[in-house]
């Protein structure tokens, strides 16, 4: 008895070591396969993209690229639909509309319903996207309007829905990256993700930790979108390609002049839905060829007024 005990365990060490093998093959080549297609892919250049708007300015580095918006130029507007197209057709449809848009950027992470966090859109909640933000803390990107109708930008964290942060009054209820939030009311929120650097600190574990994300092996250096803040308020929207844990992230924001002002930084859905259009532009074409970006995304707006 005590032999077929052992040959027994013996044989179920021997499985789970081959599952355990498999899962780190499946990783390298779910890895390798996403680095072959980065390479691929032909972001348009600088040039391609001709005159910018004041307060836009492209950023790049070895493994990033983005823009950064200056707080007073430019405006954000988080946009919502519940169709399978992407990134680049919302682009363009709300061109279409005549909104004055320069970029836009794929949103939070979602579900084959609708998004799995906490959406406010022009000071709404939009009627036609299906909402599930769970019950756990997550981090935010909001905008808020003050007086003369101007926009004022914070990241931040908390565990109320959508309907909640508007009914509520989310100001004395959730976490801001500044001690006073004096603008009257909220216009936009996108969240859903976690954190990367707080107060300029790594704090990705919390994420991790104390937010329960739960990245598979396979996923874990996969594309990241990433919005930043520094402390002249201006915000950063950046993608990480392919080979980057969030330690490296937050070193890279740390360490890169670029981003010497940064404070705070937070993640949203990332992986094959990563992706950045510049005034009709890939300038992060998607990681498959397919643009992925589902149900919400961030619009970068040229305002009537700057201020």
């Amino acid at each position: 008895m005590k032999l077929l005990t052992s040959l027994f365990f013996l044989i179920l060490y021997l499985l789970s070591g081959s599952v355990a093998h498999a899962f780190d093959l499946q990783s390298t080549l779910k890895e390798g396969a996403r680095e072959a297609i980065a390479r691929l892919s032909q972001p348009a250049n600088t040039a391609e993209l001709g005159q910018l708007p004041p307060g836009f300015e492209i950023i790049a580095g070895d493994s990033y690229r983005g823009f950064k918006i200056q707080q007073g130029k430019l405006e954000i507007r988080v946009h919502t639909w519940n169709d399978d197209t992407g990134l680049l057709d919302n682009y363009r449809r709300s061109e279409e509309e005549g909104a004055k848009i320069v970029a836009a950027v794929n949103g939070t992470f979602y579900m084959s319903r609708g998004v799995l966090a906490s959406v406010v859109s022009d000071g709404g909640i939009p009627a036609d996207l299906y909402q599930s933000p769970g019950k756990l803390s997550r981090c935010f990107v909001a905008s808020f309007r003050g007086d003369k109708n101007r926009q004022t930008w914070y990241l931040g964290e908390t565990s109320l829905t959508g309907g909640e942060l508007l009914g509520y009054g989310f100001k004395e209820r959730g976490w801001f990256n500044i001690p006073s939030v004096f603008a009257s009311h909220c216009d936009n929120l996108l969240g859903g993700g976690g954190w990367i650097l707080r107060e300029r600190k790594d704090v990705h574990m919390e994420a991790y930790e104390r937010q329960r994300f739960r990245f598979p092996k396979a996923d874990q250096k996969s594309r990241k979108t990433v919005i930043a803040q520094d402390s002249d308020r201006n915000l950063y929207f950046l993608v990480f390609e392919t080979g980057n844990t969030f330690h490296m992230v937050a070193r890279t924001l740390v360490k890169d002049q670029n981003f010497a002002k940064v404070r705070e930084a937070i993640f949203l859905d990332g992986g094959s839905s990563s992706a950045i259009v510049v005034k009709g532009k890939y300038l992060v074409p998607p990681l498959y060829m397919v643009d992925r970006a589902r149900f919400s995304c961030i619009q970068i707006l040229i305002p009537d007024l700057t201020w």
